[in-house]
């Protein structure tokens, strides 16, 4: 492999790192044409700024329509996280949740045959229990 292929792959996977801990990957990834992975989807919601979450609310669907409805989905996930930040920072929400739910959903075997309303109601459900015990702390 020559030296400007071997930087030029060196770049891709730091750019991809970055991505991932921006929570960017998913869009990254569409942008290249890669297929994304369903865990991906929480990327964005595990550890994107509250601008990136918010602006995932506000321009959900101008991706790909095969894709599309996983982007709805996510800004729906997304609104739910921004409104239970008026009671939790999104920070612990993300450190305590997020990352952890995450992984968890990329090392299980049945979550690459799930669909949207599968995900969303999956995330929804560790949302409100989250919040419910945080509420009783």
């Amino acid at each position: 492999m020559s030296r400007r292929a071997r930087n030029r792959k060196e770049d891709g996977l730091a750019d991809e790192c970055a991505a991932f801990l921006t929570g960017t990957l998913t869009n990254r990834w569409e942008a290249d044409g890669q297929a994304v992975p369903i865990w991906a989807w929480t990327n964005l919601l595990a550890h994107g700024s509250r601008e990136i979450i918010a602006e995932a609310v506000s321009r959900p669907s101008r991706h790909r329509l095969l894709t599309r409805c996983w982007w709805i989905a996510r800004a729906q996930l997304a609104d739910l996280i921004l409104e239970m930040t008026d009671r939790l920072s999104l920070s612990d929400l993300q450190q305590s949740l997020l990352i952890p739910l995450e992984l968890e959903l990329a090392s299980r075997t049945d979550v690459p045959f799930w669909t949207s309303r599968q995900w969303v109601e999956t995330v929804t459900a560790e949302l409100h229990r989250h919040d419910h015990t945080s509420q009783s702390s």
